[in-house]
C-alpha cells in the first residue's frame, strides 16, 4: 500500500479556506511545528507543487498550521 498522508493548509495567511493535498512519506516529514518552518510538498493525486509555512491554527500560543505560500507548475 502506498504512504499518503493528508495535508489541509490555509490557501492563504488571511483565508480560511483549506486545501486537501496528499503526501508522500517524505514531504509529510518536511511538515513542522511552529512559525519558523517552510516546507516545499508535492500532492500526489496532482502532483502540483506548493510550498508551506507554519501558522497559528486560532488557539492562544499554538502554530500547528500551514498556508500555502507559492505554487509551482507541476511536476512533469
Amino acid at each position: 500500500m502506498t504512504y499518503r498522508q493528508i495535508c489541509t493548509p490555509k490557501v492563504s495567511l488571511k483565508s480560511n479556506e483549506r486545501l486537501q493535498l496528499y503526501l508522500n512519506e517524505a514531504d509529510a516529514k518536511k511538515i513542522g511545528r511552529g512559525w519558523k518552518w517552510t516546507a516545499e510538498v508535492t500532492d500526489i493525486d496532482t502532483q502540483v507543487r506548493y510550498k508551506l509555512r507554519g501558522c497559528s491554527c486560532g488557539a492562544p500560543y499554538c502554530m500547528c498550521d500551514a498556508y500555502v505560500v507559492e505554487v509551482y507548475p507541476k511536476l512533469s
